[in-house]
């Protein structure tokens, strides 16, 4: 199988998530964690280091939810997801180097020193950007509606994510100009997606 083709499942299965739970009452939804649990499960064994933890946890936790909870877990497997995400990048601000100068390093071997200062404070903002989204998360979750949590976890974290992605690179185009051309956020997409696994090696 190619090495591409685990992720790529991984990644449409979260897409979808939402979209699995939309209007469902049991059925679907109550089936969801069950269907996605083992998927995390197994990309754990897959996986090396922080990752192997981060998604073996979360599957771990979305089961024992869902049996326990029943269908209602569903509407919380984004938030802890997103506390996870936050705890990835969080943990390499404690066991550098961060995660953003690692995925950097997917193409460029060689980072002048003044930017690793840089690299680690957009670590922290990412970090700080998915604990706000587990927050909000978690506030629908609690007392949002149906439909005002299928439309931010189908649309609004999307958006969000790529005014932050599009915001950094406008802002690291003029902020570093003596770097010359840059490669844009879906060139870098592919290269994590391509050697992802190194990103958790310690």
């Amino acid at each position: 199988m190619a090495g591409w083709l685990p992720g790529t499942v991984f990644a449409a299965l979260f897409l979808a998530y939402p979209f699995l739970l939309r209007g469902g009452e049991g059925g679907t939804a109550g089936a969801a964690p069950f269907v996605i649990a083992p998927v995390l499960i197994w990309r754990a064994g897959r996986a090396r280091g922080a990752m192997r933890w981060l998604l073996a946890g979360l599957g771990g936790a979305l089961a024992a939810g869902a049996w326990w909870l029943g269908p209602e877990v569903s509407r919380w497997v984004p938030a802890v997801a997103f506390l996870f995400v936050a705890w990835g990048f969080g943990r390499t601000l404690i066991h550098p180097p961060p995660l953003i100068e690692r995925m950097v390093r997917l193409q460029y071997r060689d980072i002048p020193d003044y930017l690793l200062a840089y690299l680690r404070r957009l670590t922290w903002l990412w970090t700080v950007f998915f604990l706000l989204l587990a927050c909000i998360s978690a506030a629908l979750g609690l007392w949002g509606t149906e439909t005002g949590w299928f439309w931010f976890h189908a649309v609004g974290i999307y958006g969000a994510m790529i005014v932050l992605l599009m915001g950094e690179f406008l802002y690291r185009r003029r902020r570093f100009s003596e770097l010359g051309e840059m490669p844009l956020p879906h060139e870098t997409f592919l290269a994590i997606v391509r050697e992802g696994r190194r990103l958790w090696e310690e």
